[in-house]
């Protein structure tokens, strides 16, 4: 037999020797995963959970209660299940886990503020790890507190007053959001109809693309970047109830998005090589810069400044006087900018078009606005003049409570616990229950938006806009856990959201030029052509296409 007779031979023997232990391992590997699925069906036949009462809607073996919540219409099940169960009961998640549900305002206080014992589980990581890597929402224990102790200063109130400025341009200057809609109008003859869900996207990413890293996008210009196109494939907006399902059991089994890997995981992982490619360029950019002019020197913590929060958290970073075990990589820093980006950009627009969608819905309101709006005797306002109007502020609560964008969050029990109540409830035995037990691995969901909306807490009319109702704050609202008083939307806790300040500037800024500069209307019937699938981040759709957006008619204030 010649050598390459031989060497053929060696080849083939090789990968089938290969093949085989590939094929081996996924076995392996599968076999694990679906062990893990088994002992979620075995965990919750001794579960504490089992004994509260439940959904009459059967649960799905593999999709528990979620399906059914997913594909329903603003939160209506959620609502429906309170309504029948009242403030505590439990649900299933995937592969049969039982998840606490409750509105009792004791209950969320200690599962928030016990961030030791109840954190994101290792399947919800992973799903946030693929999208924005190892920053501040995926984050956990020390590592969270040592991400947070570098970032908070950049989201204090000072530092936020100093970003007011960037907020406005966005609405009145350079990338002129009001001048482009005035021009619009002009050339419609009068009034103009268009998406404002889409143009408040781009006015948000350039106002966060500036403050944060001090990056161009110029998307109100009409331009487009890497950056930007990398962000839009990784947040699309057009996923189905199906694929919210399919990425949680994507990241509760990561081996059927190997195997079969769906629309949406293909776009992500695109998305996400072409975001880390652009994201570590502005770090080493800035980190570079940052060296540069220290010249071998040192600065402290109390030296640090910058006009970017990227800018910012490395100098602080680089401290000489920082504990070098506290230090971020740059992967670490690199990762808060997608974080930033979802959180201020994504959350914010979606926030201030649902202002635009209740403010359309009520003239009057709308009008008493405008006319605070209006007595204000320049076009570029201070943080603290914008602080200092009343109804705005009363506008933007209420917007916030009714229209909360994230509507839910859920959270794992990494050890047993006892989750006390406010109120004693009744489970499925008839037993009166004045705490819930919970063994390691237990879900609990904080119900972001049945808090916001209890009649318990606002009254009859809480599913109603009224931002009167600030005038006179219930007392039971004083007790929710939230970083902003009287409100749930940015939660409480050690993992409260470190930029609802930045939040609530973009939004104050954004809607003193809209409301303004326009009149406007919705283009459709709210209760008849637009709805909101049920879901973590809250949009309006359009019901013939399913199109996320808010058609409105705008027309210049004369």
């Amino acid at each position: 037999m010649s050598t390459r007779e031989d060497v053929l031979r060696l080849v083939h023997f090789a990968a089938d020797a290969w093949k085989e232990l590939v094929l081996a391992s996924l076995g392996v590997y599968a076999t694990y995963k679906l062990a893990g699925a088994a002992l979620d069906l075995w965990h919750s036949t001794q579960s504490p959970l089992r004994d509260l009462r439940t959904p009459s809607e059967p649960a799905h073996w593999m999709f528990g209660h979620m399906r059914t919540m997913l594909n329903c219409n603003s939160n209506e099940i959620q609502e429906r299940w309170t309504a029948q169960l009242g403030e505590t009961f439990a649900i299933r998640s995937l592969f049969g886990r039982y998840q606490l549900v409750t509105t009792d305002l004791r209950s969320n206080t200690h599962v928030l503020f016990a961030s030791n014992v109840f954190q994101k589980s290792a399947p919800k990581r992973r799903g946030l790890r693929k999208l924005m890597g190892e920053g501040a929402l995926w984050a956990e224990g020390a590592q969270h507190r040592a991400q947070r102790r570098l970032l908070n200063p950049a989201f204090g109130i000072s530092h936020v007053r100093d970003m007011t400025e960037t907020f406005l341009e966005s609405g009145a200057k350079a990338c002129p959001l009001r001048e482009i809609w005035n021009n619009k109008c002009l050339e419609a003859g009068g009034s103009a109809q268009l998406n404002a869900l889409a143009w408040l996207g781009h006015a948000t990413l350039d106002a966060i693309g500036k403050a944060c890293f001090d990056h161009e996008f110029g998307t109100l210009d009409g331009h487009t970047s890497e950056l930007a196109e990398a962000f839009e494939q990784l947040f699309r907006t057009d996923v189905t109830a199906a694929d919210q399902i399919r990425m949680m059991v994507n990241d509760k089994l990561p081996i059927v998005r190997a195997i079969l890997p769906g629309r949406r995981e293909k776009l992500v992982e695109v998305g996400k090589k072409k975001m880390d490619e652009a994201c570590l360029r502005i770090v080493q950019e800035k980190k570079e810069a940052i060296l540069a002019e220290m010249s071998g020197g040192k600065i402290d913590k109390r030296d640090v400044a910058g006009n970017d929060v990227i800018s910012l958290l490395l100098r602080a970073n680089l401290a000489a006087d920082v504990d070098p075990a506290m230090r971020l990589s740059d992967e670490e820093v690199l990762a808060q900018i997608p974080t930033f980006l979802a959180a201020g950009h994504e959350t914010t627009s979606t926030e201030t078009t649902w202002a635009m969608y209740a403010l359309a819905k009520d003239a009057k309101v709308q009008k008493r606005l405008r006319d605070e709006l209006l007595a204000v005797p320049t076009d570029a306002p201070s943080f603290d003049t914008l602080n200092a109007l009343p109804y705005l502020d009363q506008v933007i609560r209420e917007v916030l409570r009714l229209h909360t964008v994230a509507t839910f969050l859920t959270r794992q029990a990494m050890e047993d616990d006892v989750v006390p109540l406010a109120k004693p409830i009744v489970d499925r035995h008839g037993r009166t229950l004045s705490h819930i037990k919970m063994q390691k691995g237990d879900e609990v969901m904080i119900p972001i938006w049945l808090i916001n909306r209890s009649k318990e807490i606002w009254g009859p009319d809480a599913d109603k806009f009224i931002p009167e109702r600030w005038d006179n704050i219930p007392q039971e609202a004083s007790n929710i856990p939230g970083i902003a008083p009287n409100l749930m939307s940015f939660i409480g806790g050690p993992r409260a959201c470190i930029g609802f300040r930045f939040a609530i500037a973009e939004m104050k800024a954004l809607l003193f030029h809209i409301v303004r500069g326009f009149e406007f209307k919705l283009t459709v019937d709210p209760d008849t052509e637009l709805w909101s699938r049920t879901a973590i981040i809250m949009r309006p759709q359009l019901r013939a296409s399913n199109s996320v957006e808010l058609p409105v008619t705008l027309t210049p204030i004369a």
